[in-house]
């Protein structure tokens, strides 16, 4: 019996050209300016950097190790705190749109429907996480969510810990909790801690291989 449903967010319920394409260049041009600035955040973010790395860094030396990060894909946290920082400015400008595939919001709805929770669990913070949900191409879909995880509050994506971490927060047994993912790494992880796995293998990805793992097109498939 399946009571909660995990979303990754990259290639599961968004396509990774939505991403990648738009909403990293959109931060990346942003990161020196941001922190040379001292916008928002920029003294936490900063801080923790500088512990992350172990030095006493200049704002220009933050900026470019956050940007080297960036370009790596890195997913430390600092980076993707700053990251949610920036894109809510843009969200909050209407430059930036949430892009979610058509299978997604009845899928949520049915589930809702259904009384199963519905949680996101992705590397971006969760500030990000809600602003992306909250302003859709298929519009407001963040009341169709129970919650959020991110490597802050759930840790590594692909730690095993990290999963049974979440199964305590939501207050669930593992067996009654299923992860869609297009990652084999964090599905392997997750079935480790006991969880249910789907892969999502989406055409308009290049259908990702999710190993030995159930794997479906799209949501409708489940």
């Amino acid at each position: 019996m399946i009571r909660h449903v995990v979303l990754d967010i990259e290639g599961t319920t968004s396509p990774l050209s939505a991403v990648h394409d738009v909403l990293f260049p959109y931060a990346r041009d942003r990161i020196t300016p941001w922190i040379k600035a001292g916008r928002t955040g920029t003294a936490s973010v900063a801080s923790d950097v500088r512990e992350f790395v172990g030095k006493r860094l200049t704002a220009a030396e933050v900026a470019a190790v956050l940007v080297d990060w960036h370009d790596k894909n890195l997913k430390h946290s600092p980076l993707k705190t700053l990251h949610g920082l920036i894109w809510a400015e843009g969200f909050a400008a209407g430059e930036l749109t949430g892009v979610v595939y058509p299978d997604v919001p009845g899928a949520l709805d049915a589930w809702r429907a259904a009384g199963v929770g519905r949680w996101i669990y992705s590397s971006g913070s969760v500030l990000a996480q809600r602003l992306w949900f909250s302003r859709t191409d298929h519009g407001d879909l963040l009341g169709l969510l129970d919650g959020h995880f991110d490597t802050v509050t759930g840790g590594p994506k692909k730690e095993t810990a990290s999963y049974q971490r979440i199964a305590t927060a939501i207050d669930a047994p593992a067996a009654e909790i299923l992860f869609l993912s297009d990652a084999v790494a964090e599905l392997d992880a997750a079935r480790a801690a006991g969880w249910q796995t789907v892969g999502v293998s989406r055409p308009q990805d290049d259908n990702p291989d999710v190993g030995d793992h159930r794997a479906v097109k799209d949501f409708g498939d489940i």
